[in-house]
């Protein structure tokens, strides 16, 4: 007879027999129900027999549910208990109404009905390359979905076998070894599971109405739980042999309590001797299989390790994909994890996809705690069920990172999660720092300290966090000034190294020395951090802790008159260590380019410009650029400044960056004397700062009148005159021959030019009045002779180095 046939017949039986064989009170409940699952190889099956009509069935992409107009007696704990390879999760809602389970994102669900019977068959997601109905190797796992919204945490399925005879009672009795539940595939090729079917006493069935299409062939064995109550039970006889046991499934992929288990010594040696004697594809399982244990144990190294030798070996697409998800989860665990490159990330996540939520938090939080924090209260749920290893290191990469964010809210739920579970970080200081770090968030400096100070009181990492957090709060509240704030951060460097601490401890000592005005401790301390940190990753990360010293030694100098030689020593001692410091535009280098600038250094600024420009690009390349040809026009280098202006034109400026663009090349081509390359330049450009530029062009070309009225209306307008403008045009109209302009000009602006490189030059311009004919009066000749004497002084200025 047909399988399937075979499997209807005796689903109608036993359905039959349930019902004729109970009480009559129970008969009559309009509730009673009965419930059956079977896998067969395409497809897993859950049939419903209810004389009181069909229910209502809701398919969604990840699980469906199941509703009657009134309660019913589900026996979750036989469904949940009974191995399925499609259909799990089964729950009751609705006050048992309802009745709902899950099965992988993705799988095609056919919902038929046959009289009083409603089938529920749920096939395997497609999958890419493979027609559907396709026969499917018995090596083949499972891949894990790529397609947005799949889960990517399915249970590891099992193809199922060819059908066997019957197992004899001694081989019912013997489970599945713990070494082949941590090797799925080869687990794959064991007896299949098998439940015992009670014998009943029961009067003679009615057959009932055949299927009338019948699924795929070879059914496995049909496992039945009858959704009754238990006085409505018929009576069990005694078996003939000895009742099957039921073995265990293989693990879940995800379960990560199951793969740490119990005894860590005995599963260790039990994964390395699988390692040792399998071989091919079956090696890169057991491999697989030993990352997962280490990832459940929090052991990083050991788990890369693993997947080394695993990607070693060639294996599968599949077998890739799950390499790659372990090798994100553990850059999760470590929070070295790139967002952007991550099958957390980019893969959308299911509300059955628990492990999803939590992995994908802890690989946003270190760098977007915004994005991590709308899946931290499913992670703070799943992580319930991690082992305690792995929920430490999780729950403390969530805490650093929302502290590091200042966020007060979710660091409260994780520290109550911290307390609730086993109290993590009780004994190495960490629960009293996050407290810590938790009431200065809610700015209570008083409890803050007091858990700082608990904290301190153990001489590891987080004690020595806490006190550098205990001596930043102190100063902040004005309790501790910057002497005793460095007399305790000295202590701390030379007691104690290593860790993240150390490259704290000397960011805040550098700022402490920069607020004391010992500029020269504070550069040594940032050149410790650069060499000592510089090429490690730990090191991008104590410098990236730098910028703050570096931000607070540069604005030091800005605000120091005659700080040049200042900036020249930081950027000839420190300039590596300031250009891996510095953020993608370059802020802390252009700062220091320009106090280089500013104190005439313009060679060593225009290099360093030089090379920011270079390392970035778009906007902030364009916007380096005009700094950079600022510079070098103040140099006198027009023709570079104009390659420069080419060469960093981005994209579609803004108006005011086209406009200063302009401004620039102007600028540039009249102090190479090209004045009509300048004009145009200046078409359709207004305000002073152009009408300078016309006026100096004009000066260069030697239109002198032209030159002299373009100064004046300089002169006129209403802001107060710069001493060039008021030197250029004396010199202009000198030139001119307007004497009158001359000596006006002396009147009007003689004292704006004291103190300046222009002072006694209008006095050497202006020529006194001297009646014809008349012999020159000693306080004539005394007045020219001051003239050429100012005259000669403005030479000898010009000319000084």
């Amino acid at each position: 007879m047909h399988p399937c046939r075979t499997l209807s017949i005796s689903l109608a039986l036993l359905s039959v027999t349930t019902a004729l064989t109970a009480p009559p009170a129970a008969a009559e409940a309009p509730a009673t129900i009965t419930v059956q699952t079977g896998d067969h190889a395409d497809f897993s099956r859950l049939a419903l027999v209810n004389a009181q009509g069909a229910p209502a069935v809701d398919v969604g992409s990840c699980g469906g549910r199941v509703a009657f107009s009134q309660a019913v007696p589900w026996p979750l704990d036989a469904l949940n208990g009974t191995y399925s390879r499609r259909l799990t999760g089964f729950q009751t809602g609705e006050e048992g109404r309802s009745l709902t389970m899950d099965w992988p994102c993705g799988a095609r669900v056919t919902v038929r009905r046959e009289r009083r019977i409603t089938f529920i068959d749920v096939a395997d997601p497609p999958r890419p390359a493979r027609k559907p109905g396709a026969p499917v190797p018995a090596s083949e796992s499972v891949l894990l979905a790529e397609a947005p919204g799949a889960s990517v945490f399915p249970v590891i399925a099992l193809p199922t076998p060819e059908p066997v005879p019957a197992p004899t009672a001694s081989a019912q009795t013997a489970p599945i070894s713990l070494a082949e539940r941590l090797n799925p595939v080869a687990s794959a090729q064991a007896q299949p599971i098998v439940q015992a079917q009670p014998v009943v006493q029961a009067p003679p069935p009615v057959q009932p109405q055949p299927v009338a299409k019948a699924p795929p062939p070879k059914p496995e064995p049909a496992r039945t739980v009858a959704a009754v109550p238990p006085s409505a039970m018929p009576p069990v006889a005694a078996p003939t042999s000895a009742p099957a046991v039921q073995a265990d499934p293989p693990i879940r992929a995800f379960d990560l309590d199951a793969w740490a288990g119990d005894d860590y010594p005995a599963r260790k040696q039990h994964l390395e001797q699988r390692i040792a004697e399998s071989q091919g594809r079956a090696r890169v399982d057991a491999l697989l299989a030993m990352a997962r244990f280490t990832l459940a144990r929090a052991l990083p190294e050991e788990g890369r390790a693993a997947l080394d030798a695993a990607e070693s070996l060639t294996p599968g697409p599949d077998q890739r994909y799950e390499l790659r998800l372990l090798r994100d989860a553990f850059r999760a665990l470590d929070g070295t994890a790139d967002p952007d490159d991550s099958q957390f990330v980019r893969a959308q996540p299911t509300p059955a996809a628990a492990d999803h939520h939590v992995w994908r938090s802890a690989t946003l939080a270190p760098s977007r705690w915004i994005a991590a924090k709308s899946s931290l209260p499913i992670a703070l749920k799943r992580l319930l069920s991690y082992p305690a290893d792995l929920r430490g290191r999780l729950l403390t990469l969530l805490a650093e990172s929302a502290g590091e964010a200042a966020d007060g809210p979710s660091l409260n739920l994780i520290v109550l999660e911290m307390i609730t579970l086993d109290g993590i970080g009780s004994t190495d200081g960490r629960l009293d720092f996050f407290r810590g770090r938790l009431a200065e968030l809610h700015n209570e400096t008083a409890e803050a300290l007091t858990h700082y100070k608990r904290a301190a009181a153990l001489p590891n990492l987080y004690g020595h966090r806490a006190q550098v957090r205990s001596i930043e709060l102190r100063l902040a509240s004005g309790s501790l000034d910057d002497p005793g704030a460095i007399a305790e951060l000295e202590s701390l460097r030379y007691a104690w190294r290593g860790g993240d601490v150390e490259t704290d401890a000397l960011a805040a000592l550098g700022a402490a020395y920069t607020r004391a005005g010992r500029i020269d401790a504070a550069l040594d301390i940032f050149g410790l951090l650069g060499r000592r940190f510089g090429a490690t990753a730990r090191g991008q990360a104590a410098l990236t802790t730098g910028r703050g010293l570096l931000d607070a030694v540069i604005g030091h100098l800005e605000t120091t008159p005659g700080s040049a030689l200042d900036a020249l020593s930081l950027q000839v001692r420190y300039g590596r260590t300031v250009a891996l410091t510095d953020d993608d535009a370059g802020t802390q280098q252009r700062r220091l380019a320009r106090l280089l600038a500013r104190g005439g250094f313009t060679l060593e600024a225009a290099r360093l410009l030089h090379t920011v420009a270079e390392a970035t690009r778009g906007a902030q390349r364009a916007a380096v650029g005009l700094e950079l040809a600022r510079v070098l026009l103040d140099a006198g280098r027009g023709t570079e400044a104009l390659a420069v202006l080419d060469h960093t034109a981005g994209p579609a400026p803004d108006a005011q960056a086209a406009e200063r663009r302009a401004l620039l090349r102007a600028e540039a081509f009249a102090t190479e004397g090209e004045a009509m390359r300048a004009f145009d330049a200046l078409r359709g450009l207004t305000g002073p700062e152009a009408a300078r530029i016309r006026a100096d062009s004009l000066f260069r070309a030697g239109e002198w009148p032209a030159a002299r009225a373009a100064y004046a209306e300089l002169l006129g307008g209403p802001d107060a005159p710069l001493p060039d403008d008021i030197a250029f045009h004396a010199l202009a109209a000198f030139r001119a021959g307007d004497d009158a302009a001359v000596t006006a000009a002396a009147e009007r602006h003689g004292k704006a030019l004291a103190g300046t490189r222009w002072a006694g030059l209008l006095d050497a311009l202006a020529v006194p009045p001297d009646p014809a004919g008349k012999p020159l009066s000693s306080a004539t000749v005394s007045g020219q002779l001051a003239a050429a004497d100012a005259l000669a002084g403005v030479l000898r200025r010009w000319k000084a180095p």
